[in-house]
């Protein structure tokens, strides 16, 4: 937990931190390995899915996306499940970024 009690991870060199959580949303970073941010606006429940809110900006964040799934995130045990679950498609977003800017 950090020093606001929010759960933090740290996943293949990706670290999520919360802005802001409530039980079941809110509003969070992911540090990729090169120390570039990405921005979530997150919910647990079902259906998941992972979609983009807003685009990549080349001299800024690579994205912000709206995700869901169905894993609790109140713990750092939980938010390293919930990273390790989105890091596919996050590494993905990540990598294109970095190439394309």
């Amino acid at each position: 937990m950090d020093e606001h009690g929010y759960p933090e991870a740290v996943v293949d060199g990706f670290t999520l931190g919360m802005f802001v959580s409530y039980d079941h949303c809110g509003d969070a970073w992911v540090t990729a390995p090169d120390g570039s941010v990405g921005t979530l606006i997150w919910e647990t429940g079902s259906p998941s899915y992972f979609e983009e809110s807003i685009a990549p900006d080349p001299n800024g964040r690579w994205g912000t996306y709206a995700v869901q799934l169905p894993l609790p995130l109140t713990t750092d045990a939980e938010a390293a499940e919930y990273l390790r679950t989105l890091l596919p498609e996050l590494r993905t977003r990540w990598e294109y970024w970095t190439t394309n800017r």
